[in-house]
């Protein structure tokens, strides 16, 4: 009887190696969409958990070394002075507050109060900047409209430090992660121009009593002597 030994497929070399090439590209394919995607502010809570335990509760400040600054982005206020936003800070605190659209703006309002009412509408140390990124292209058309409503939903006396900019700022909203038109972002930062904390949407009592907290910390830094 004569047996027949059973079959065994052997794959081609080169065939096994354009699969693996093959496979690998599109890793890297897959992995340079990822990292194109828009980012979309989104609560995580998961996340929000991990961070609390890993710091037993306690609220922690964007380290100096890893705080970004803020970019160049020239700008208007609403009396028509020309600004740079690079150079806003003028050795003070300030709460930053940036708002694209109507939804934001409307955010922004509960922080500036909360801010106010912690340190008070005079103290010297630090100022409260709100700016208006107008991108659409059809309302860019109407820079006076623009101004004009906004000085309706300004106090006057906060005309000074109310900016806006008119066009895409990409780079802008990049390094300053702001990923989501909808919402209005709050900004703490130094007096060196670094942002050392975000926050974004609607404010809670628990954002309002961080936000404090985190303002002391970076003014007792402001007015700690430098060593010899």
């Amino acid at each position: 009887m004569i047996r027949v030994a059973p079959l065994k497929y052997k794959a081609d070399k080169s065939v096994v190696e354009n699969w693996r090439v093959a496979m690998k590209t599109m890793d890297e394919m897959m992995q340079d969409i990822d990292a194109k995607k828009p980012k979309v502010y989104m609560p995580n809570k998961f996340k929000e958990m991990k961070e609390y335990n890993d710091t037993d509760g306690k609220v922690v400040l964007t380290p100096v070394a890893q705080a970004p600054e803020v970019p160049s982005l020239k700008v208007q206020n609403l009396n028509g002075s020309d600004y740079d936003v690079k150079n806003l800070t003028g050795g003070k605190l300030t709460l930053l507050l940036t708002c694209f659209k109507n939804s934001g703006f409307d955010n922004l309002a509960g922080w500036r109060q909360a801010f106010e009412n912690a340190l008070g509408e005079d103290n010297s140390m630090v100022q409260i900047v709100q700016l208006n990124i107008i991108e659409e292209w059809y309302v860019r058309l109407f820079p006076g409209m623009i101004r004009k409503g906004l000085r309706t939903k300004v106090p006057e006396s906060q005309y000074g430090l109310t900016l806006v900019y008119y066009g895409e700022c990409n780079e802008f909203r990049a390094a300053m992660d702001m990923t989501n038109t909808f919402v209005g972002y709050v900004q703490l930062v130094d007096a060196k121009g670094r942002v050392r904390w975000t926050a974004a949407g609607n404010i809670t009592p628990e954002e309002s009593t961080v936000m404090t907290l985190l303002t002391s910390k970076i003014l007792a830094e402001i007015s700690q002597k430098p060593r010899k």
